[in-house]
Formats: structure tokens, sequence, C-alpha cells
């Protein structure tokens, strides 16, 4: 049985989903962990996913308006492949019924690394319901491309989400 768990401050698996964290995203990428899951903004929210009681992976997502933006999302390394990353995606277009979702990944170009795994990520949301958009961006030195579900999202949109954050997210559109 998938079981999805909203996670807090005083969250059991913590531990488990910080380390998840760092093993699956370039430090580059990362985002203050503690800042979060403290959630002060009251923009974060995080959700721990659980197959037959087992801790399996986590999403972290940033709301604001109608648009929910999964920030970060991983299933657990040794159980990559069994299905529960659609799990996941499911059960937060559950719990985001009413709201445009949209993910960012990293843009399949001629000249990148691992432009296979770019490719079977990008396939797997496709796969999952999600869009192409016109949105593409540079951050940290690497190049994005926004997928949404549940509505298409325009730049506009995108550059109002972050405005209405108070985030300067400092990407480039490409």
């Amino acid at each position: 049985m998938f079981i999805t768990r909203r996670i807090g401050k005083n969250s059991k698996d913590l531990d488990k989903i910080e380390k998840l964290y760092i093993e699956s995203f370039p430090e580059n990428e990362r985002f203050s962990f503690s800042k979060m899951i403290k959630n002060e903004s009251g923009h974060y929210e995080t959700f721990g996913f659980y197959q037959d009681g087992d801790f399996s992976g986590f999403a972290i997502l940033l709301n604001s308006g109608d648009i929910s933006h999964i920030i970060y999302i991983a299933t657990a390394l040794e159980i990559r492949g069994k299905g529960i990353g659609t799990k996941a995606l499911a059960a937060i277009r559950r719990i985001k019924k009413d709201m445009r979702i949209i993910v960012d990944i990293e843009r399949e170009l001629p000249d990148c690394e691992e432009k296979e795994i770019r490719r079977r990520r990008k396939n797997f949301y496709i796969r999952n319901g999600y869009e192409e958009t016109e949105i593409r961006y540079r951050w940290q030195d690497e190049s994005y491309e926004i997928l949404s579900n549940g509505g298409n999202v325009t730049r506009e949109d995108f550059g109002n989400f972050w405005k209405s954050l108070g985030i300067n997210k400092n990407a480039k559109d490409e």
C-alpha cells in the first residue's frame, strides 16, 4: 500500500529525507533544507512517500496562487525504477487537484553530459501527464525547462510566481 504523509519539522523521518535530499541533488542545486522544513514563509510543503510502511521518497513543493512547484522530488536509491515516482506524482496531483503543478528539469542539450538520463527524466514526466511549456531558463550554470500538469504555465505566470514569493531566482531566460 502506498501512503503519502505531510512532513513537518518534528517528523521522525526527517533524517531519512535530508539524507536522500543530499544524495539526490548536486550541491549547487540545493537550497537550505532546514529553511524549507521550518516553512516560516508558509509556502513550502514537504511530503514523505511510503510503500508498505517503508520510507520510499519525498517531495518538497513551493506554493503560491494556483501554482504548486515541485522543487525537489526523489525516490529512495534502492527502489528506483519500481513505480514509486509515478505513485508520488499521482498523489501530488490528487492533493493539488485545483492547482497547476510545475516541475523544472535539466534540458537535454547536444553537448550535455548525462544526455540519456535527462531524456529518461523528461519522458517519465510526459508519461505521467506533464506537458512542455515555453519556459526555458538558466540557473546555477545549468539550463532548465518547465513542464506542467493541470494547465499551461506561461513565462509571465512563472515570473509572477517567483515575484509573489518575494524570491529573486536569479534565472535568465533562454
